[in-house]
C-alpha cells in the first residue's frame, strides 16, 4: 500500500492567499466605515454652523416680504406699554419697498394701517381743542377759503360740542364765525349755546317762507317759549345765499341792553333786549338745542370761529371783516379753526 505525504507547500500558499483575501475584506470595510463617519461629522459641522441669535438659538427660517404689509413668516409684534403709555418695544423692519411713516404706528409695529376697502389709511380723526365733534365732522380745507375749516353735511352726527358753557351770557359777549352755507333752505345755526331744552344765544341763518335771513337771535328769559326770542336779522342785501363765504358776528351790549348782527363788517339791524337766559349747556358748532331736540344741523363749512367777553364796537367788526375774519385788533377769549 503506498502512502501519499502532504503537499506542505501548497498548503501553506493556499493558507497565506486565504490571510491575504480576510486582509483585504478588513480594509475595505473600514475604508466605508470611515466614509460613511466623515459625512455624519460634516452633516453635523453644517447644522451647528448656522448663524444664531444672542440667546444662543438658531435663526428663525427666511420669512417673505408681501407687497402691502408686513413681512410673513415673522412673528406678530405685540409691544407692552412703556412708561408714558405708549409702545416700547420695536418690530422687525418693514417689507423692502413698502415706505412707512416714520413715527407711525406702523412703522413701530410692523402692522398695516386699518384702512378702507380700496387699502388706504384712514385720514386722522379730527380735532378741535376743547371741543368733542360729532361722527358726520370733518377738519380740513374747503375751496375758497384760507385755512382749516370744520365741514358739515346737515345730518344729526355732524356737529362740535364744548361740553360746558364757553359764553357768560350774563355778561357782554361777541360771537364771530366765517361761513359757507350749501342748504338752499332751512334753518341752520351757526354758533349757539344753551341748556337741555333750549338755546340761549343763536347765530346763524332763518328761513321760513319768503324769509332767508342771517339772525343773531337770544332768549331773554327761561322758560322756553318763542315769545321770550329777541332777534336781529340781516337785510334784504344780506340774504343767506348759498355758495358764499360770509363773516357772521353778534354782538350783545350787557350795558346798553341790546344786539347786533353785523354781516361781512356791516351793520344790519340792532334790536333791544332785558338780558340774555344764563344756560349750563356747552357752546355748540353746527347745531341748536331747541324744544329739547338738537336741530338745524349746519350744512357747508365753518371757519374762524371767535368769542370774545365783551361787546366789540363798530370799528373793530370792521376791522376783523377786513382780516377777513381772522382778527379785530383784541384778543378772543375761545377761537378755533384760524389759519
Amino acid at each position: 500500500m503506498t502512502s501519499t505525504a502532504p503537499d506542505w507547500a501548497a498548503l501553506a500558499e493556499a493558507n497565506e492567499r486565504e490571510h491575504r483575501r480576510r486582509r483585504l475584506r478588513l480594509r475595505i470595510g473600514a475604508g466605508a466605515l470611515g466614509v460613511a463617519l466623515i459625512g455624519v461629522a460634516v452633516a453635523t459641522a453644517v447644522a451647528l454652523s448656522g448663524p444664531s441669535d444672542n440667546t444662543g438659538n438658531t435663526s428663525a427660517p427666511a420669512v417673505t416680504a408681501q407687497p402691502d404689509g408686513p413681512v410673513s413668516g415673522a412673528p406678530s409684534a405685540d409691544p407692552g406699554p412703556g412708561p408714558s403709555g405708549s409702545a416700547s418695544a420695536s418690530a422687525p423692519a418693514s417689507a423692502p419697498g413698502s415706505a412707512q411713516p416714520s413715527g407711525s404706528a406702523s412703522a413701530r409695529t410692523g402692522a398695516k394701517p386699518t384702512g378702507s376697502a380700496t387699502g388706504k389709511p384712514n385720514a386722522p380723526a379730527p380735532t378741535l381743542p376743547g371741543l368733542t365733534l360729532g361722527g358726520g365732522a370733518a377738519v380740513g380745507g374747503t375751496a375758497g377759503h384760507t385755512g382749516p375749516t370744520l365741514v358739515l353735511h346737515g345730518n344729526t352726527d355732524g356737529w362740535a360740542d364744548s361740553g360746558s358753557p364757553v359764553v357768560d351770557t350774563s355778561r357782554s359777549f361777541t360771537v364771530s364765525a366765517v361761513v359757507r352755507n350749501n342748504a338752499p333752505i332751512g334753518g341752520r345755526a351757526v354758533v349757539t349755546q344753551g341748556g337741555d331744552s333750549y338755546y340761549s344765544f343763536y347765530l346763524g341763518r332763518d328761513d321760513w317762507g319768503a324769509h332767508n335771513q342771517w339772525v343773531f337771535k337770544v332768549q331773554t328769559a327761561a322758560g322756553a317759549q318763542d315769545n321770550t326770542t329777541y332777534q336781529a336779522f340781516s337785510t334784504a342785501a344780506g340774504a343767506a345765499t348759498t355758495g358764499r363765504w360770509t363773516l357772521l358776528t353778534g354782538v350783545y351790549d350787557a350795558g346798553a341792553k341790546k344786539i347786533t348782527l353785523y354781516v361781512d363788517g356791516v351793520l344790519q339791524q340792532t334790536t333791544a333786549v332785558q338780558g340774555v337766559w344764563q344756560t349750563t349747556g356747552g357752546l355748540q358748532l353746527g347745531r341748536v338745542r331747541y324744544k329739547n331736540t338738537w336741530s338745524d344741523f349746519w350744512d357747508g363749512a365753518i371757519s374762524d370761529v371767535q368769542v370774545w367777553d365783551q361787546a366789540l364796537p363798530a370799528t373793530a367788526v370792521a376791522q376783523l371783516s377786513g382780516s377777513g375774519g381772522t382778527s379785530a385788533g383784541t384778543t378772543a377769549k375761545r377761537s378755533w379753526l384760524l389759519p
